[in-house]
């Protein structure tokens, strides 16, 4: 995911579909749904705030040790 520093805070996009937005440092605006598949690497970790959907095809993998955890 490339992100961009724009006033006020950061942008993040793949493939222009799987957007996060952070807003100052106390705000993360995240799509509810995941578009392209993601594989964490070993040994990292990640959240989203749900509900999420993950459309059809899409698979998100977890690396050795990695955690993803869905709020």
């Amino acid at each position: 995911m490339a992100i961009t520093r724009v006033q006020g805070g950061l942008i993040g996009s793949a493939a222009s579909t799987n957007t996060a937005i952070q807003l100052g440092s106390a705000i993360i605006e995240t799509s509810n749904t995941i578009y392209n598949s993601y594989t964490f690497p070993a040994n990292r970790n990640g959240y989203s705030v749900g509900p999420v959907t993950i459309n059809n095809g899409v698979s998100i993998t977890l690396g050795s040790g990695a955690r993803w955890v869905v709020l």
